[in-house]
């Protein structure tokens, strides 16, 4: 009498459904990635230019937005004219290599502006290189 026989299949792992699992990750993960955009907390109406045509921001640059109000506003947090200069610094010493995108509403008042560019060279940045957000609706 045999009580046990020995079955000569072929023992593995199974890669089917192992494939299958893994192609629903990779799906999950694709579709809820962020991709880091610019984020803009202040509802900006930007000057319009018919014959300067800018350039793109850098994607890794920080956006410091100026209203119309006065109210700004630097990688999507509100902040007033006092504390501009220190948020300037720290990014600076936490990545030497940030850049700074400003954008300003048409209607912002000239000396808001001059007042932020003052105390963006006191911190220390260059203003020959500060990209300034426009709308070009070129010919």
């Amino acid at each position: 009498m045999k009580i046990y026989s020995r079955k000569y299949g072929k023992e593995g792992i199974p890669i089917v459904p192992m494939l299958d699992v893994l192609t629903i990750l990779i799906i999950f993960f694709i579709v809820n990635t962020e991709f880091k955009q610019q984020v803009s907390v202040l509802n900006l109406d930007v000057p319009q230019t018919q014959s300067i045509a800018g350039v793109k921001g850098d994607k890794e640059s920080v956006l410091l937005e100026i209203a119309s109000n006065g109210q700004l506003a630097l990688g999507g947090k509100l902040l007033n004219i006092d504390e501009l200069g220190e948020r300037i610094k720290e990014l600076k010493a936490s990545n030497p290599d940030v850049s700074i995108q400003l954008s300003s509403a048409q209607e912002a008042a000239m000396g808001k502006l001059i007042e932020v560019m003052d105390k963006l060279t006191a911190a220390g940045l260059d203003m020959d290189s500060l990209p300034v957000r426009i709308d070009y609706k070129g010919k």
